[in-house]
């Protein structure tokens, strides 16, 4: 016995493995048989069941036809194909595959015919077309099986005039389409299948209201897909030997290409589709691609949580920022994010107030004989009213210093800094009755600091008011005091 006679294909046995795929596979392996040659024209009909008998054909007009007809029958015969990435067949098995599914067929071409049937296999070398190659082939087909293969008919993506049962499939324009560099699969000099990776172009597509989002191999679909788009690659897509899914590594190539080229047409629900974050996890995505889905996600204003400076995060939140929590992304998204400076964190967007630096200049302060009086007498009065409030008394000091843009701060060590030529110099003057209310103001929100840093936190609210309630209760029992005299 030869090597080659080693075993036997049950054809039975692989109708039933093939069915599981769906039927509609036969008229994919056939178009895209014809689609390899150099065709101008495509005939496909698919008669509705008789007695759930159906008959397929497809025909094309290639000026050569088919070029070994023994590459119908034979499988995994090395291919022409295989050698080429921008053609689509590569194991040899695409005609195999659908002559099992056939109770009789016959493949006919400018080289001669090929017929199966309950006999075996016939050549016959008399029999030639002028040009192009036929397929015709019997198969039983339920109505629904029926149905779904006339409905896969529709979903391909011609580059040339192909007809289905008599009329045009609607030739498709893309929404975008571009250069890429994506893995693919050619043979080597002894024939041997490796990957390597090579420039193509890829395009994107509507998806009708009937369809699903699906990866397509130059214009033949080859699994469905979680996308906005059907995406067509323009060479030989690295599929499984049914030819049905790839693997996830090239998917997520894919969504990132996708990504990258129609980030700027997705909408806010778009941007929190898994494969939009698929692709946002990549260190391939671009910085306008992941700035632009963040944006989308989480709006155009938005700040990262800062742990560093939690006032700053609520500023933020009072300003109608969103706030970015950690688990709002993954890893990988995080990582691509902060490459692009998408999001910053909120400490950087609405920092809290931090008059004082450890490492800033020294701030110029006002000489006290250049002080007014009115200043003189603020200062006596805070003196006085942090004895009261605080238990203790301040240092105070007075700045011109035009950078610095607080009214006043309540710095380290009990000092208070207050910017006269931001309050304006008639701030300070006026007597006290007339004075009292806003230097109490003030005094009361920069006394807090003495014990709360936090200008948003319900501890300085209450720090606030206690003070307050301090200062009134000691005015009452000065008022208690002199009625009793």
């Amino acid at each position: 016995m030869k090597r080659n006679e080693w075993f036997e294909v049950d054809i039975l046995g692989l109708r039933k493995v093939l069915e599981r795929r769906g039927k509609q596979f036969a008229i994919y392996e056939l178009v895209q048989n014809a689609w390899d040659e150099n065709v101008t024209k495509v005939e496909v009909s698919l008669t509705r069941p008789n007695g759930r008998r159906s008959v397929l054909t497809v025909t094309d007009d290639s000026q050569e036809g088919f070029r070994d007809l023994t590459e119908s029958y034979r499988m995994f015969a090395e291919s022409y194909k295989k050698s080429q990435p921008d053609k689509r067949g590569a194991f040899n098995l695409g005609e195999k595959y659908v002559l099992a599914l056939c109770d009789e067929a016959f493949i006919s071409t400018t080289t001669g015919r090929v017929t199966f049937d309950e006999n075996g296999r016939h050549r016959t070398g008399n029999v030639k077309r002028e040009r192009g190659t036929e397929f015709v082939g019997s198969l039983q087909l339920k109505i629904e099986e029926w149905e779904r293969m006339c409905e896969a008919a529709t979903k391909l993506i011609p580059p040339v005039p192909t007809f289905f049962n008599g009329e045009e499939i609607s030739p498709r324009e893309p929404l975008r389409t571009w250069t890429a560099t994506l893995p693919t699969v050619k043979s080597d000099d002894e024939g041997n299948l490796t990957r390597t990776e090579r420039q193509t172009t890829v395009s994107v597509y509507e998806v009708l209201p009937s369809e699903s989002p699906a990866l397509y191999e130059m214009g033949i679909p080859v699994v469905e897909i979680d996308s906005k788009y059907h995406v067509s690659i323009g060479q030989k897509v690295p599929l499984n030997i049914d030819r049905d899914n790839v693997t996830p590594a090239y998917l997520k190539a894919v969504y990132v290409e996708v990504l990258n080229h129609t980030h700027d047409i997705l909408t806010k629900d778009d941007a929190s589709a898994n494969w939009v974050r698929s692709g946002a996890s990549d260190p391939r995505v671009s910085n306008e691609a992941i700035t632009a889905v963040v944006e989308k996600r989480f709006g155009d204003k938005r700040v990262i949580y800062d742990p560093s400076d939690p006032e700053g995060t609520k500023i933020a939140i009072t300003k109608d920022y969103a706030v970015v929590h950690g688990g709002a992304m993954s890893s990988g998204e995080w990582e691509n994010v902060r490459r692009a400076s998408a999001i910053l964190p909120a400490g950087q967007v609405t920092p809290s107030p931090k008059p004082f630096s450890p490492d800033g200049a020294p701030l110029p302060r006002i000489p006290d004989a250049n002080w007014t009086d009115g200043m003189r007498n603020f200062a006596a009065f805070a003196n006085q009213f942090a004895h009261i409030a605080l238990g203790h008394g301040i240092k105070i000091g007075f700045t011109n210093e035009i950078g610095w843009s607080f009214a006043a701060a309540y710095g380290p060590e009990g000092s208070l800094t207050v910017s006269k030529i931001r309050l304006g110099a008639k701030w300070f003057d006026g007597s006290m009755t007339e004075r009292v209310e806003d230097w109490t103001r003030l005094l009361i929100h920069e006394f807090a600091h003495d014990g709360v840093g936090d200008h948003l936190s319900e501890a300085f609210h209450e720090e606030c008011c206690k003070l307050g309630a301090k200062y009134v209760a000691h005015l009452q029992r000065k008022l208690s005091a002199s009625a009793s005299i």
